[in-house]
């Protein structure tokens, strides 16, 4: 291979740095070129993208699923207020049902009571009917040891002769009037031990008829409490699944739309309290009016009892200087006369005795409902009354309406605490009591609410306002 010679390699490589030379050029001119079209396009990329602007029918579409949401809220909301309405009604039916379970079994016990004596007296009046019918049978045979005819005649052929005969007619005519009378006693004693028998064989049906309406009266009961407890579960459903979907439609957490609904709840709770507070205040405030009238009058009536003494003794004073110092004879004076009010025990329970009843019952705060229940730690609204009153000396029975019927009827602005507070489904005829309360003072009362709640404290008017008032 051929080698090159210093000089032309050196021309060579000079040669060889000009072109380089321009190349370089070149590319740096390229590159410039490249760097300033480069500029532009980064300047628009840094540029904000246009926003996206809803059309009007978009924006009415979310405007529509805005208020589809709502109206589903609203739809959820009512469904749990309905809910939490028939639960309360169902405690209503269910209090009702248990009552008139009580009455059917009040009405068993006096059935039975009423069957026992008509037994009684039919089989007293069979017994004398038996005495008797022997009577009769004794004096038939002493007329028949007369001797009948022959014998009657037979005293003629001896010595004694006529009187004899006289003697032995005089005693078959005492024998004859005494069967006669008894045969007449008989007779009257066997129709009255018939009367007797109907009297005791209709006892005993409606006895029979009590008994199955007090069978009916407990199924009645028992599917009332069956009902409200299935709508307690149903309502616990109904509540979780509608916190479920308030929570997907209004957006929020379970736990917040759980809190959301019990403050609905809570604010129709107490706005309804407010209302019974209002009531009671106002019956408070009515009791209180009387009370402060009645004691001026009794004041009134004092001052003029002392007015009166006064002028009697100036008068007797001056007839005393006219009688020259001889004081005149007394005048009987006569008594005052006393309201009813005024005797505790003439129809009324004395002080002590409701106080009595009302510690017996706030004793009880707490203990759970139970139809039927007499105590001792589970009562129905009868049987805690009848429990109290018991305590307090005062016998009840244990059914409402019957307890009514025992005490003294009072009217709503008389209440005084003890007295007994009733309600009925028709506000016009006490036989429809179901419930039934203590009054406490200043419009408050201590009851056995239904099943599932204890016995508690409430506004007289919490409810339904009362219908009848009595004081045992």
């Amino acid at each position: 291979m051929r080698t090159p010679s210093r000089d032309t390699s050196g021309r060579r490589i000079g040669s060889t740095g000009k072109t380089g030379r321009v190349l370089l050029s070149g590319v740096l001119a390229i590159c410039l070129a490249g760097s300033m079209a480069v500029q532009p396009i980064q300047a628009d990329a840094a540029k904000p993208k246009p926003p996206v602007i809803p059309s009007k029918a978009a924006v009415e579409r979310a405007k529509q699923a805005a208020a589809s949401k709502a109206g589903q809220v609203a739809v959820i909301e009512q469904q749990l207020a309905a809910a939490n309405t028939r639960l309360e009604q169902l405690g209503i039916q269910s209090g009702i049902a248990d009552e008139a379970y009580n009455g059917a079994l009040y009405k068993l016990q006096q059935a039975k009571a009423e069957a026992a004596d008509a037994a009684a007296r039919a089989a007293k009046a069979q017994q004398t009917l038996t005495t008797q019918r022997q009577q009769i049978g004794r004096y038939a045979a002493a007329s028949y040891q007369g001797g009948g005819e022959l014998a009657r005649v037979a005293p003629l052929l001896t010595s004694d002769g006529p009187q004899e005969l006289l003697d032995s007619a005089g005693t078959a005519h005492t024998v004859s009037t005494a069967m006669q009378a008894s045969y007449l006693r008989f007779t009257a004693t066997q129709v009255v031990t018939n009367l007797f028998k109907v009297q005791a064989e209709q006892a005993l049906a409606k006895v029979k008829k009590a008994t199955d309406e007090a069978a009916k009266a407990k199924k009645a009961a028992e599917d009332a409490e069956a009902a409200q407890a299935a709508a307690v579960t149903a309502m616990d459903v109904l509540r979780t699944k509608s916190i479920a979907q308030l929570a997907v439609l209004q957006n929020t957490s379970i736990k917040v739309a759980a809190q959301r609904q019990r403050g609905l709840e809570e604010l129709a709770r107490q706005r309804a309290a407010a209302l019974a507070a209002r009531k009671a205040a106002e019956l408070a405030r009515r009791i209180a009016a009387r009370e402060a009238a009645e004691k001026a009058r009794e004041k009134a009536e004092q001052a003029r009892e002392k007015a009166e003494q006064a002028r009697e003794e100036k008068e007797a004073r001056e007839q005393a200087k006219k009688n020259h110092g001889k004081k005149p004879p007394k005048h009987h004076k006569p008594d005052k006369p006393r309201r009813d009010d005024d005797n505790d025990n003439g129809g009324g329970s004395s002080g002590r005795g409701a106080g009595s009843a009302i510690d017996f019952a706030l004793s009880q705060l707490g203990d759970m409902y139970l139809w039927g229940g007499t105590g001792p730690s589970r009562w129905d609204c009868s049987g805690l009354m009848m429990g109290a009153w018991k305590r307090a000396g005062v016998q009840l029975p244990h059914y409402s309406v019957a307890q009514y019927e025992a005490i003294r009827h009072i009217n709503e602005d008389d209440l005084r605490p003890g007295d007994l507070i009733f309600w009925a489904v028709n506000p016009n005829d006490p036989g429809t009591i179901h419930h039934v309360a203590m009054y406490l003072g200043n419009g408050r009362m201590i009851h056995a609410p239904r099943t599932g709640k204890p016995v508690q404290i409430d506004s007289v008017y919490y409810w339904v306002p009362p219908n009848f008032f009595g004081r045992p």
